[in-house]
């Protein structure tokens, strides 16, 4: 007993030192994982998903799942065909091109873009109204829901890009739907992945401001 008392009063100001230092160390791993749960909860959330059905009469929903308001700027629609990938830019329900816009018209009716406070969602219409829209933008027949002989659509991609609290840089979210055939007859919705993927980094919002934004003015 005695020379343990000695060997810790030889090597008081070691043992010090390390218990500092674990001590130090296991604030700054508690302090990180304070700084992470702090990050996720605050890290904006947008999910893209489909309701009332699962075919593509079933309407496309954008929910807000983010911390704060987020203020949609712009929908991008992306169709795999056969011949293909086509772009469509949705964000505008009714296009104006000959003139003013009537100054009375319900700004919901005219435009998809605005704000989605926390918690709220909003739907852009149908899958089916989505598709007749890029098919009318790329001219293309539709017979029903079906493309004109030597069409073939593929896979459905629905892009949003939207501003979140402060930030100065424009976030994303996406999500694909395959197209395949009911057994019942039709055509139904398969989502590709279980969750809408996010675009919050620094990198990430690069890929949204530089190569989304372009693929939509192709």
């Amino acid at each position: 007993m005695t020379s343990l008392i000695d060997w810790l009063r030889n090597y008081k100001d070691p043992l010090t030192l390390l218990m500092n230092v674990g001590t130090l160390v296991v604030w700054i791993l508690y302090a990180q994982l304070l700084l992470n749960n702090y990050q996720r909860q605050r890290r904006p959330r947008i999910i893209i998903n489909r309701g009332a059905g699962k075919g593509i009469g079933s309407l496309c929903l954008i929910s807000n799942m983010s911390a704060e308001p987020i203020f949609i700027n712009q929908i991008i629609l992306q169709l795999d065909t056969n011949k293909g990938r086509l772009w469509c830019d949705i964000t505008d329900i009714r296009e104006e091109r000959l003139g003013e816009v009537e100054q009375d018209l319900i700004l919901q009716k005219a435009t998809r873009q605005g704000p989605l406070r926390t918690g709220e969602f909003t739907h852009i219409g149908t899958f089916s109204t989505l598709l007749k829209r890029m098919a009318a933008s790329h001219d293309i027949e539709l017979r029903g829901h079906e493309p004109a002989e030597g069409w073939s659509f593929n896979e459905l991609e629905i892009r949003v890009i939207a501003f979140y609290g402060s930030d100065k840089h424009a976030i994303g979210a996406r999500r694909a739907f395959r197209l395949g055939e009911a057994d019942e007859g039709g055509w139904e919705l398969l989502a590709v992945s279980r969750e809408s993927q996010q675009f919050n980094s620094r990198w990430q919002r690069r890929i949204v401001r530089r190569q989304w934004q372009m693929d939509s003015e192709n």
